[in-house]
């Protein structure tokens, strides 16, 4: 129902897609593979590696227990306008798109880089792919842009001293081996203050927990996409869409 759906304008605050590796890749602790870095800087041509300082632990059935410390690399990814970055660490892969145009073109991007890391690195699978859609935009005088049967839930908590006004909503899409977390209501970016900005916040975060292998990728992000997109439409009514649309 909702695959051809594209809005001239969004509300998007932040896209994320994120996969954890199952154990970390040693290698990308202190050095960048060609082949790995020669397809990030196609999409993301501005690099800028950071020193991180890290802790280990280590067991010695003699001494015990010591902690030790470790100096490893972040590898930082920008666009050329720095808005969308692509970090790589030994233990994750992580995207933030804040210039988000549409699912195809940030999708190649994660793709590739993706199956460029698990094919330099074919013995290390991933743990959990994550897609994650947060999506920011004035609500007051625009109530009727919610769906009833999720605004009614919350609205009648909103009082004057109101902090926060968020809930939560966590399912399974069993068919497709995916969750999707939905946390929807009044963002307060001014937290523990008094909610002042009547800002509405839908993130929207679909994810799957199995064994991540490379062939899995390009599905699992479509799925995801479409899971989030079911979610987001269920929840908006046709005033939204035409805001959007305008």
């Amino acid at each position: 129902m909702y695959e051809d759906v594209c809005y001239k304008q969004n509300f998007l605050k932040e896209v994320v897609c994120r996969l954890d590796f199952a154990s970390p890749i040693v290698t990308l602790r202190n050095s960048m593979p060609k082949e790995i870095f020669e397809v990030v800087r196609n999409f993301y041509p501005i690099a800028e590696p950071h020193d991180m300082i890290g802790t280990e632990l280590t067991i010695n059935p003699l001494n015990g227990p010591t902690i030790n410390q470790v100096a490893t690399k972040q590898w930082l990814f920008l666009s050329r306008d720095r808005k969308n970055k692509c970090t790589i660490e030994s233990s994750a892969v992580v995207f933030s798109i804040n210039n988000y145009n549409v699912f195809e073109e940030a999708k190649n991007s994660f793709i590739d880089i993706l199956r460029a890391v698990m094919s330099t690195f074919p013995t290390n699978q991933g743990k959990r792919l994550g897609l994650r859609y947060v999506n920011v935009f004035p609500l007051k005088g625009h109530e009727n842009w919610i769906n009833n049967k999720f605004y009614g839930a919350i609205s009648e908590h909103k009082v004057e001293s109101t902090i926060k006004l968020l809930t939560s909503i966590e399912y399974a899409v069993i068919e497709k081996d995916l969750a999707v977390m939905l946390n929807y209501g009044y963002y307060n970016p001014d937290y523990p203050s008094i909610m002042r900005k009547e800002d509405f916040i839908i993130d929207i975060d679909s994810y799957s927990t199995g064994i991540i292998y490379e062939d899995d990728l390009e599905q699992f992000v479509e799925d995801m996409h479409s899971e989030v997109q079911k979610c987001f439409e269920n929840l908006i009514t046709d005033e939204f869409r035409t805001e959007m649309n305008s």
